[in-house]
């Protein structure tokens, strides 16, 4: 069985429990805050009792790659994030990888912090069992071998499609990517996400209370070649500015809908994301969501999409969930199929 099976059993929960006060949650990149790649850690004892000091020798740098089938029906996904900075001269690095095949989404074995032995961030120094070679403008090569399944995904040229952050601080973008994706000796012809951020003065070494509150994210595809890109997330940027003295942070909400390459709809805040469903967290006290409506435009309709299935870092007052999605894009008699990822942080 790929990676490690998430199991929501007695001894999961128990396991959560007892290091719920350890694990650590690092940014994610994503549109505004749009998860770039929040992997559980530990925290770390070198700089728990430090005081926090942002200068332009910190930095947060994150890699996102989304690989998406293009048969819904007999669907495989990857997800991969790559992150790495830099605190005063100490390098650290984490790697989050998931897998969705035969209806089932595990975590990728070496999803966790791993020693980082560059001071190169453009190029991403290997995992314990990933490794990725090439660049934006002659495409990716990524390779996992965990022991337990070995997949290869090569992508064409990245086209950039939205950059929800652009300035001095942070740099965000959004492209997309022809690509294949080859397991056990067979090929998945899809397309491959790649979500670049850079956040100058933020310190990934410290536990950020407050960045995200009830955050969601969606990376999704229709059958017609719609790319769709949108978060939400409700916490208060302006008392997590004064907590922690940076300059800004990234944006609460946003998103767009493709077309060709152009945007045929732009979400502004409030975006309009209803759960038609939901259910509480075994063993915790918050509700996760299993069924999402999100409004477009008049012409276009409304999203109605939910979990294949969902991966999760969770404990009793806080949850990470990652989900498989897929549903439809319904708009009077017309309707398209869409999937993708999600996100959702308690």
């Amino acid at each position: 069985m790929l990676a490690m099976k998430v199991r929501r059993d007695f001894i999961s929960y128990f396991l959560f429990f007892l290091f719920a006060f350890s694990i650590v949650q690092l940014p994610r990149t994503s549109s505004a805050q749009t998860p770039s790649s929040v992997a559980a850690q530990e925290k770390s004892n070198t700089v728990e009792n430090e005081e926090t000091n942002y200068s332009e020798e910190t930095a947060l740098h994150s890699d996102r790659f989304i690989f998406r089938g293009q048969d819904v029906d007999e669907l495989f996904m990857v997800l991969m994030t790559f992150e790495r900075g830099i605190d005063h001269g100490r390098i650290f690095g984490e790697f989050l990888g998931l897998i969705f095949e035969k209806n089932q989404l595990a975590f990728l074995e070496g999803s966790a912090k791993y020693p980082y032995q560059s001071q190169d961030f453009k190029n991403i120094f290997p995992s314990y069992h990933t490794k990725i070679e090439g660049s934006s403008e002659s495409g990716f090569k990524l390779s996992y071998d965990g022991g337990d399944a070995t997949f290869n995904i090569s992508s064409g040229p990245v086209l950039p499609l939205y950059q929800p952050d652009n300035s001095e601080t942070i740099q965000k973008i959004i492209g997309v990517a022809e690509a294949v994706a080859t397991i056990h000796g067979k090929e998945y012809w899809g397309d491959l996400v790649h979500e670049s951020l850079v956040w100058k003065g933020f310190n990934a070494l410290t536990r950020h209370e407050g960045i995200y509150k009830d955050y969601q994210a969606f990376y999704l595809k229709s059958e017609k070649g719609k790319q769709i890109y949108l978060h939400q997330n409700k916490a208060d940027q302006e008392a997590f500015l004064k907590k922690y003295p940076l300059p800004e942070t990234l944006q609460a909400e946003g998103g767009v809908i493709l077309e060709n390459q152009e945007t045929i709809h732009t979400f502004k805040a409030p975006i309009p994301i209803t759960w038609l469903k939901e259910k509480r967290s075994p063993l915790g006290f918050y509700t996760v969501p299993e069924q999402f409506r999100i409004d477009t435009s008049e012409s276009l309709g409304s999203l109605f999409v939910w979990p294949r299935d969902a991966a999760s870092k969770n404990w009793f007052y806080g949850g990470y969930y990652i989900m498989a999605i897929e549903g439809l894009l319904k708009g009077g008699e017309e309707e398209e199929r869409v999937w993708g990822f999600a996100e959702y942080f308690h």
